[in-house]
Parts: C-alpha cells; sequence; structure tokens
C-alpha cells in the first residue's frame, strides 16, 4: 500500500519535495534536487521519489505534508483532474510537470518542460538554421509540450504516433516525409533506462546531414535512437539539459509559494 506521512498544518513549514511517476528507476531528479538543497544551505529541505503505481494513489500523497511535486511519465496528463488550478500555459498543453501546494488541501499545475524544450533547441540550433517543420515522436504528455514551444517558435509539425492519432504513423515513414522535416524530436520512452536496447523505428538512413535529432531521455546520454541518428551524419542531442533547465524552473516555482 503506497503510504506518505501525515499532513502538517503549518503550511509554511513545508520543506518536502518530490517526484511522482512510474518506474522511477531511470530519474535522476532525486540526485539533483538533493545535490540544489545541499549547496544552497537548505539543509532541512528533501527531495523523496514516489513511485505510484497507478494515478489514483496521488491523492493520498497531496493530503500528505509534501510542498511540491515533480511529474513524470506517464501521470503528465492524468493527474490534472486531481489538481484546483492550471498555469495557463499548463492548460493551453494539456498536460504538467510541476506541482505546487497554493493551500493546506490545494494544488497548481504548471508545465516548464515547454520553455526548457524551447530554451535548448534555440541554444543548440542557430536562428538562420532553425528547421521549418519537425517531426515529434509521440504524442504523450512529453510531446504536449514540445508542440507548444514549437508553435511558439514558428515552427511546424507533423506527430508519428503507433496509435494512429497523429500526423503519421511510424509506418508512413519514408524518405519523402523525413526530407520535409529536418528536426526530429524523440519524445516517447524508448531507450530509457533499463530499456537502453529500443528504439523508435523510423528509417534512420533517411537521415542527414541536414536533419537536427533531439531525443528528450537523458539517461542513458547516447541512446540508440541518437547513435543510429549520429551514423547517418545528424546532429544530435540528448535530453539532460533539457532535465537541468525544467528543474531549475521548477524550483523557482517552488519558492514562489515557499517561506524560505
Amino acid at each position: 500500500m503506497f503510504h506518505v506521512p501525515s499532513l502538517k498544518n503549518d503550511v509554511s513549514s513545508f520543506m518536502k519535495y518530490g517526484l511522482i511517476g512510474y518506474p522511477l528507476g531511470h530519474s535522476f531528479s532525486q540526485a539533483w534536487f538533493t545535490d540544489k538543497f545541499r549547496d544552497l544551505g537548505l539543509l532541512d529541505f528533501s527531495y523523496t521519489n514516489f513511485p505510484l503505481p497507478q494515478i489514483e494513489d496521488v491523492s493520498v500523497l497531496l493530503r500528505s505534508d509534501v510542498a511540491g511535486l515533480n511529474v513524470t511519465i506517464p501521470y503528465k496528463r492524468s493527474v490534472i483532474p486531481y489538481l484546483n488550478e492550471l498555469d495557463s500555459v499548463a492548460w493551453n498543453i494539456g498536460a504538467v510537470n510541476t506541482l505546487v501546494r497554493t493551500g493546506q488541501f490545494s494544488w497548481k499545475g504548471y508545465n516548464t518542460d515547454a520553455l526548457a524544450f524551447r530554451q535548448t533547441l534555440k541554444s543548440w540550433i542557430p536562428p538562420a538554421q532553425m528547421p521549418a517543420r519537425a517531426l515529434i515522436l509521440g504524442s504523450g504528455g512529453a510531446s504536449c509540450a514540445v508542440q507548444y514551444a514549437l508553435r511558439s517558435i514558428g515552427v511546424k509539425f507533423a506527430i508519428v504516433s503507433r496509435s494512429g492519432q497523429g500526423h503519421y504513423t511510424y509506418e508512413d515513414l519514408n524518405d519523402e516525409v523525413m526530407a520535409q522535416h529536418h528536426l526530429v524530436v524523440q519524445s516517447t520512452p524508448l531507450g530509457m533506462y533499463p530499456h537502453e536496447e529500443t528504439f523508435p523505428a523510423i528509417p534512420y538512413t533517411s537521415l542527414t546531414q541536414n536533419h537536427w535529432v533531439y531525443d528528450l531521455v537523458y539517461n542513458p546520454a547516447n541512446t540508440l535512437f541518437l547513435s543510429r541518428s549520429h551514423q547517418q551524419g545528424a546532429r544530435i542531442k540528448g535530453g539532460i539539459e533539457m532535465l537541468q533547465v525544467q528543474a531549475d524552473l521548477a524550483w523557482e516555482i517552488w519558492k514562489m509559494y515557499g517561506k524560505f
């Protein structure tokens, strides 16, 4: 049975943060925030992984003394009904990755993935070389953030989904489609630890030196998706920088509501 500590009455005393998702063996967030709290001298702050086998378990956690949460796969969309409020960006995206307690029993959702992706994409690709069209692999919560970010900078995109709910299925991809989309963003869990042997089924031989390939997976740093893309001459980027930027943005949100 999922168990968390009992609720405290003094909201200003909250110092506990954490991550929800399932499973969480791939995540670097706990180590990252633990180091951050130590570096800032916040010795009474803690960050805990909360692997939730089902989203219904989050209701117990939201009634505990946790002050803020990060959200990862597969709950970035399904956690929304448990919240009292959404930031306007999160509302438009339809997915959250950061939660903050706004009262004893009230929570607000934010999305820092979109800004982190946009910031890291623009720092990687020079403005004059930014592709006009992108393929987004996957249609989950991370994909929603990528879609929002690409719209904000005027990059058109098509979604590739196994279920056929996107613009293309993986079977639809060919030389012509790949030649029309010089940015490829991998937003699925494929290749993520402990399943490093997996990778999206795209036609890698259709990639060229004119392609920019971004994998949101950060563990491992060099996925088979990136390795296969690099072998074709594509320029590649993994997800560790985006992880760090979105975590910094989440911390800024938590500070807005904190008493420290």
